[in-house]
Formats: C-alpha cells, structure tokens, sequence
C-alpha cells in the first residue's frame, strides 16, 4: 500500500511568492480573483554561494552590523532553487504552491545562526528569504516555495534535544501542512468551475508556527523543506484512550473504536512530538467507496513510524538555522498587552501542566458525558462527549474522564474530544474564574480575544458567547466565579428557532439562571461557488469556505434568535436568515472572504471581539471583519460571562458532507483533507493567549472604521 500511495503526478507549477517586502502589508498575487486557467512559468533561482564574510560570525550568532543588510541567504550555504512543490501525488493529490501565502505587516527578515554541530557538514542547499512574525510564546516562520517540497517543518534546539545522524531527537516539530477548503478545491476553483467538480491537488503551506518560546531570551530554530509531507502521529492527547463507535461503517474504521495517542507515546514511538502532521495512511483520497460517502480505504489511522513513504524521518532537501528572541523587538509597540484592570485575565498557558479535575455534572440532555472542573484560572464544562472504554471495554462513567481530555503544553491549551455514538452535538467550554463577568459599558467596549487554529465545517467549529443579566451574582458564585448555568450550544442554535444556550435541558427545571440573553459568535463551514459577489470590490481574492454568524438569543426566549446580518450582502439570502460570507466595505461592496485565509489548522488565527451596549466589533489577525450596529436594539445585559468553547456535532455524517459535497456527486470534491483523512470522528482544538477586560477604548494598534458598521437586516426574532 505504501508504494501506492507514492503515485506520481505532473502538478501545475504556481507562481512563486518572495517574501522580501516585509516592511508593508502587501498580500502577494491577490488583488485580483484567483482563478488560473493557464498556470505561471516555472520560477526558480539561480544558485548562488553567500559567504560569511557578508555578516559578523559569533558564536552563537550571525548578524549584521550597522546599516547593512540582513542577507536574504544563509551566509556559507547555497540557496535551494525556488519554484513548485513535489511532482510526487503523495495519498493520490498532487502539490501546487499554496495561493493564499502572504507576508503579514510586521514579518521581518530573519537572523542567521550557525547550524546545530551535528547539521554543520555536509552543507546542503538552504532556505532563502525567510521571515519570522513572534509574538510572546510563538513563532511564525514563512518560507518560499521551494523546488520540490512537499512540506516544511521547523523545531527548537536546545539542551533536550539531541541528533541521530541528521535528525532530531526529543524535538517539538511543527509542519506547515496543507490548505483546507471544506467542500470546494483548488481544482475547481483554478478551472473556474461553479459546479461540484472533482478534486486532484492540494496547496501546500508556507508558514509554520513554532510554539514553546515560554520564557525570554534567544532560541535556535531550524526550518527544513521536506521531500514528504509530515506523518499524522495520533489524534492528539495527554493520556491513551480508546474511544468506542457506534454509526460509524466498519469499512471507514477498520474495527469499532478509535484511539487517542499521548503525547509521550508520540515521542517515543516517532523520536520527536509532531505537530500538524497531515500526511495519511490512504493511497489514494479520490477513490470513492460503494456507498459514495467515504474513501474507499480507512480513514483515522497513524501513519506508522517507519513508512516507507511519509516517515516520521524524512528526507530533507533544503535547511536554514534562525536565531530569534524573546520578545520579539517590535512586540512592546505592535503588540502590547493592554487588557489591565482588576477585572482583567490574560493567559499564555506558559506552564505545563494535565486537566485531572473533570467530574460529572448533573445538567445533562440525556447523552455523553456532562463534566465540569477547574483547571488553572479557568472553569470547563463539557456536553455530549463521547464516553472512552474503561480497563473493562465499558464505557467510562465517573470522574477524570478519558473521552475529553484537556491539557497545558507548549505555552497553549488543548483539547481533545469526540461527539457522542458520533452523532449528538457534543462540546467543550470554558470561562475565566479569575475575573468576574464584565461590566458594559455605553460608550467603552468589552474586549475578548484567543487565537485558535480556526478550520471549520458546518459540523465542527469554535463557539465564542456572553451570556449576561442585570447581576454578576446570577451569572457566576460571588466567592469561586464558576459559571451558574452552564451556557452550551444546541443543534442548529445559529438558525431561526435555535435554542437559547442557557435554555433548560432535558428534564431540568426552570431557574433564574436559564434563558439570559446571549450573545455568540461562531465560525462555520459553508460552501459558496459562485464566483465574486456581483458587487465585489477591487481587492477581492479568492472564494470563501465558512462564513460568520453573529446573533443574539433574547432572554427570556429559550427557541428563536436575532440575527445581526445586514440586508445588501447579495448572497442570495434576501431574508438575512444565515451567516455572513465576506466582508464590506463602507459602500456594502464585499472587499475579501470573511476568514480567508486564515481558516486553516495552523497558524493559529487571532481574534478580537470588542462589545458594548450598541455596536460588536470583530477583527481577525489585527484587521475589522464585521462591525455589528445594535443601535436599534441594544444588548440589554449589564454583565456578561465570556465562554470559549468548540464543538463537534454529528461526526458520523461529516464525512460525506465534506468529501463528497452533495449526495448526488459520485466523487470526491471536498479539501477538508485533514478532518476527513486522519480526524473524522474527534476534534482538536489548540488555544493561546486568551484573555478580557473591560471599560477600554479600540487601541490605536487597531484601524477602526466605523462607516462599515451596519444595523441588522431585521431585529425580530426569528
């Protein structure tokens, strides 16, 4: 099966992104829809050798001096030559340079090291052009396309990390990965194609995201390109579980459970942590099975250590050493931690550290584990998971469950869990016990934000609410703040009808601490192929892959919501009844995709939320996506809890949702590649720097427009 899945495939060759105006915001090749009928020549640079002597050499440095120039080439090396990716079909899809990548505002030139002494000899090609975004305990590093690659990957030496031969040991790795579209592809969307149309390549990623800078000071990163995409290890976890299936086909499973893998394990069983390892077991996504809803083969498996075609050891054929410290130099001016005040709570998640605290909770709806517990300075609360087997092969029933697990690591927060028998909304929660709800406020703003990795489908995503009243004391107890009701999400509670989060659940009864008024927030998967909005504006690029919903739950209102759409979006909704596809300028002309492309497994995305009586304001990485006018119908509430959750409802259908697109289609269309190839039935969320204040005005670090700010379509409920 392994040399299956090493089919070759010419791959059309995609324009090759520089990564030398890093001074400006400049999004490389994407003023325009990217639509390519006929692709680009191949570009590639010419070897040249840079010498030391270009730069000062220290010991544990290599840096320029006065006003000279960082080298854009590792000094001693050759630059790799830089154009399209591998031609290798690796699980069947060709590689075509990602069309999104782009050099963020504040992406600087990187500093060179010298390589760790077991990488000093023999010298191979380098990386060029690499630049480096960090910020507090990460690091983004972005690389050019280069020649061949079928992914990159980039890790932390320092005294915990060793070498056998060239590769690490003990390492943290983190891979770039590929591009992730839902139910669309780049197939269909170069072709310009507005019909469901069969998937054949998928674009490979040009940023990494290092974590794990926890403390201050300067760290050696080593970037490789890779001639093999990183290995899936697992789903991730703290602790070995296995977790049973119910509605999932033995022909998708191989068997009646799934397992997840511990981070020790993965460690040991690969030499190093992987980190968004997407490459799969399959040889070949795009054969269908009988019934048309799946791969023809299994799906959720680890690649094995030692596979001859995705090793955890792959080959390399292009690797630079960085030198970066922290805090970034620019990061006291661009990025200040300005959420200060006594009710205030901002967490790195900066210490390592296993959730053991879950213990079951009597709210339930009938099904799954309902858990609560504290973890740090932080309440969690869960819904619908998916019970683990016990020693017994039982289904867990007690304290410190297995089937969700939470845990500190690397300076973020994860969590691990699976949807109930695969088919009931399941979710996780959780809520700031160092604080108390937030005051609003008519003229300053609450703010909230979290970065996430931020794919979503319509049946996984994150879910950000304030739920609020007139009191704190009704919103949390006054001595531990540990949220009082619980707010969780409800199938279909985005839509017209949909359920009040802290609307009673099954059986329970009626208390002052049910039906407040909510506020959410929530990214979802949806499927546009049309084209450009009819009205789009000259920055237009791209096509959108989940869209925003913004409502409000009224309280006292346990079934119906508000919907803070505005009417003039022209998507084909008159009713303003769904989600929010793009973004608008001041003149309502769609500017952008509303979460392009941003929406991807890594690097994490950055959220901001501001909230006042009147008016929301999102950003997403620092720039204004959607700013709700709720002049016409202010929020009510005095206080608010802020909860941030995830959820996974109905795994077991998802699979043919996002690989076959429409149950008419006989093939596979969908680029959910990763969720359908390796995490089908659990999802994985990474969370950091999280945090929120109260009574603050917009920063100036944030561009505020306030023409784009637009009153909903309608404030009836629906």
């Amino acid at each position: 099966m392994a040399s299956r899945r090493a089919r070759v495939a010419l791959t059309a060759a995609a324009a090759v992104l520089s990564l030398s105006a890093y001074g400006t915001a400049k999004w490389v090749g994407l003023l325009a829809p990217v639509i390519i009928v006929t692709p680009p020549p191949t570009v590639s640079v010419a070897p040249a050798l840079a010498t030391p002597s270009d730069c000062s050499v220290l010991v544990d440095d290599i840096f320029c001096t006065g006003f000279d120039p960082i080298p854009t080439v590792m000094p001693g090396t050759t630059p790799a030559a830089l154009g399209p990716p591998s031609t290798v079909a690796f699980n069947g899809l060709g590689l075509v340079a990602d069309t999104l990548s782009h050099a963020p505002r504040h992406v600087v030139p990187t500093r060179w090291a010298p390589p760790p002494a077991a990488l000093a000899s023999p010298t191979m090609p380098s990386i060029p052009q690499v630049g480096v975004l960090g910020r507090r305990d990460a690091l983004i590093v972005y690389v050019p396309a280069v020649q061949g690659a079928a992914d990159y990957r980039a890790y932390i030496v320092d005294s915990s990390v060793t070498f056998a031969g060239t590769q690490p040991r003990g390492a943290t790795v983190a891979c770039a990965g590929f591009r992730q579209r839902y139910v669309r592809n780049i197939d269909a969307l170069q072709s310009n194609n507005p019909l469901v149309s069969a998937v054949h390549h998928r674009e490979l990623l040009q940023a990494i995201e290092v974590p794990g800078l926890v403390a201050n000071g300067p760290y050696t990163i080593v970037v490789e390109a890779l001639a093999s995409p990183c290995p899936f290890p697992g789903v991730m976890a703290h602790t070995n579980a296995t977790i049973p299936l119910t509605t999932v086909d033995a022909s998708s499973s191989g068997g009646d459970h799934f397992s997840f893998r511990s981070f020790a394990d993965i460690r040991a069983m690969y030499g190093n942590e992987i980190l968004n390892g997407q490459g799969s077991t399959l040889a070949d996504y795009k054969n269908v099975n009988a019934a048309h809803e799946a791969p023809a083969e299994l799906i959720g498996q680890p690649v094995p250590p030692n596979d001859a075609v995705m090793p955890a050891d792959p080959q390399v054929i292009a690797r630079s050493t960085l030198r970066v410290s922290r805090p970034a130099g620019d990061e006291a001016v661009n990025a200040p931690i300005f959420d200060i005040g006594p009710n205030a709570v901002f967490d790195d998640f900066g210490s390592d550290a296993v959730m053991t605290s879950f213990h079951t909770e009597t709210r339930s709806e009938g099904a799954g584990l309902v858990s609560g517990g504290q973890f740090g300075d932080w309440y969690f609360w869960t819904i619908a998971v998916q019970p683990a087997l016990d020693a017994m092969s039982n289904w867990e029933n007690g304290n410190n469950p297995k089937g969700v697990q939470v845990w500190r690591r690397h300076g973020r927060l994860y969590s691990t869990f699976g949807d109930w028998a695969q088919d009931v909304l399941g979710a996780v929660y959780f809520a700031s016990t160092r604080t108390q709800p937030q005051e609003l406020d008519a003229t300053k703003y609450v703010h909230s934000f979290f970065r996430i990795d931020s794919g979503a489908t319509p049946r996984r995503y994150w879910h950000w609410m304030m739920c609020g009243g007139a009191t704190r004391d009704e919103l949390v107890d006054p001595s531990t703040h540990v949220p009082r009701g619980r707010p969780v999400a409800q199938p279909f509670f985005y839509a017209p009808d949909g359920r009040n989060p802290t609307a009673p659940m099954l059986g329970e009864p009626l208390t002052p601490y049910h039906d407040k008024e909510c506020l959410s927030l929530v990214q979802i998967g949806g499927y546009w192929n049309w084209g450009p909005p009819p009205n789009a504006g000259p920055t237009w690029y791209d096509e959108p892959h989940s869209q925003l919903h913004a409502f409000i739950s009224p309280a006292g209102v346990e079934n119906g919501i508000i919907n803070l759409k505005p009417a003039g979006i022209d998507d084909y909704d008159p009713d303003a009844t769904g989600g929010m596809f793009w973004r608008l300028d001041a003149d309502r002309h769609p500017t952008s995709p509303m979460f392009e492309p941003f929406d991807q497994q890594a690097p994490l995305t950055h959220f901001d939320i501001f909230t006042r009586h009147d008016r929301v304001v999102l950003y997403i990485n620092g720039r204004q996506a959607w700013c709700g006018d709720l002049s016409e119908r202010p929020l009510a509430m005095h206080y608010g809890l802020i909860a941030y959750g995830n959820v996974l409802y109905h795994s077991s259908a998802e699979t043919s949702a996002a690989y076959t697109g429409v149950e008419s289609y006989q093939g596979a269309v969908g680029g959910s590649f990763h969720y359908i190839m390796n995490t089908p039935w659990s999802d994985t969320r990474i969370w950091d720097a999280v945090g929120q204040s109260e009574k603050i005005d917009i920063p100036s670090q944030f561009t505020f427009d306030a023409g784009a700010c637009f009153k909903p379509k309608s404030t009836a409920v629906q």
